[in-house]
């Protein structure tokens, strides 16, 4: 019986231990991908257009095809200003928001776990709070 309970127990902590690892590196993979679309211009223009040479077009087709990637590719950029600019503008009143409601040494334990679980998103807050000051 004794080896049965050991047995379910090792059983238990390796399946917690593989869920632990798997929701940390699906944060990690998010904070990643979250970092690169705010900053990044478009990865899936550059993609096509560095496989435009695989399809043998002719001088015309291979102007008017960079163009229109050229096009979409300033219409993403600025899409991706506007949301940038809107989602940094919410993060910041909602952080302004709670700093309101907490005692100042809350406060500085709220900013101290943010800077650490988003580092990238604590940073631009920050930022963007000194420069409204």
């Amino acid at each position: 019986m004794k080896t049965k309970s050991k047995l379910t127990v090792g059983i238990t902590l390796i399946f917690l231990t593989g869920t632990l690892v798997g929701v940390m590196g699906t944060r990690a993979v998010f904070r990643h991908m979250l970092a690169e679309a705010l900053e990044r211009p478009s990865i899936l223009s550059e993609s096509v257009e560095s496989s435009l040479d695989s399809l043998s077009l002719n001088p015309d087709e291979h102007d008017t095809i960079t163009r229109l990637l050229a096009e979409s590719r300033t219409e993403i950029q600025t899409l991706r200003e506007e949301f940038r600019s809107r989602f940094l503008n919410i993060l910041t009143e909602t952080r302004r928001k709670i700093d309101n409601e907490l005692t100042p040494e809350q406060r500085r334990q709220f900013r101290r776990e943010v800077r650490d679980e988003l580092p990238l998103l604590g940073r631009v807050i920050e930022r963007r709070e000194t420069d409204a000051q």
